[in-house]
């Protein structure tokens, strides 16, 4: 992912974004999803990967998770929020 310069404003290095525990587990459940989706979708012999296989997956069935990964990655990076900065000196 590229950065655009100016968008965002400048921050010290050693400083993170805040995600709360709650989006953190979103994001890990999400991570095993996807995975598990690979994991139904991989040839599991050759005649798997000719061009004429079929997926036994329909591809509503395909739709329906890849927008439901989607809101809940859209959902998750909603909450992500950069720390208050210390009161100056």
């Amino acid at each position: 992912m590229r950065k655009h310069k100016g968008s965002e404003p400048s921050r010290p290095a050693s400083e993170g974004y805040l995600l709360p525990e709650d989006a953190h587990l979103t994001l890990i459940q999400t991570s095993e999803h996807l995975h598990l989706l690979a994991r139904l979708t991989a040839p599991r012999s050759p005649h798997d990967d000719l061009p004429e296989a079929e997926l036994s997956l329909k591809p509503v069935a395909l739709a329906h998770c890849f927008q439901e990964l989607a809101d809940r990655l859209d959902h998750t990076l909603r909450q992500v929020r950069w720390p208050e900065a210390p009161p100056a000196a």
